[in-house]
């Protein structure tokens, strides 16, 4: 069974090197979504595996990604979200944080890197004393 991600993204440019990054990874399936309360809506019928998640949106100035983080967690916080800005922001950085998302990452050159490393922190098998009275 694929997992699935779920971008929530208003940056064309971005969706498409997103798609195209898991189009290369049989494993994973994606849905787009190009405004927040979009995404928001389908986490009502659907739980995904992971959601990407921008800051800002250009098509609702009056809400930032950190507004739709707030809603994701109330309907699906146990879903693991990778926030991705533009802003290289510590504040911010330190707001997603407390909002316990997987990772914080910066649209760059590096970017689909580091969201590759984000990726692969969440499949690796937990670590410390719990795991090892708790192995499978």
């Amino acid at each position: 069974m694929k997992k699935l991600v779920f971008i929530i993204d208003d940056d064309p440019v971005y969706l498409n090197f997103m798609q195209g990054h898991f189009k290369q990874m049989p494993d994973f399936e994606t849905r787009v979504f190009q405004s927040g309360p979009d995404g928001i809506a389908a986490l009502e019928t659907t739980k995904p595996y992971l959601i990407i998640l921008d800051h800002l949106f250009t098509n609702a100035p009056d809400k930032t990604g950190l507004d739709y983080l707030k809603e994701i967690r109330k309907k699906q916080s146990g879903v693991p979200v990778i926030y991705i800005t533009g802003l290289n922001d510590e504040a911010l950085k330190a707001k997603t944080k407390k909002l316990k998302v997987a990772d914080h990452i910066l649209k760059n050159d590096a970017f689909l890197i580091h969201l590759r490393t984000a990726m692969d922190k969440l499949n690796q098998p937990a670590k410390g004393i719990l795991s090892k009275l708790f192995k499978k």
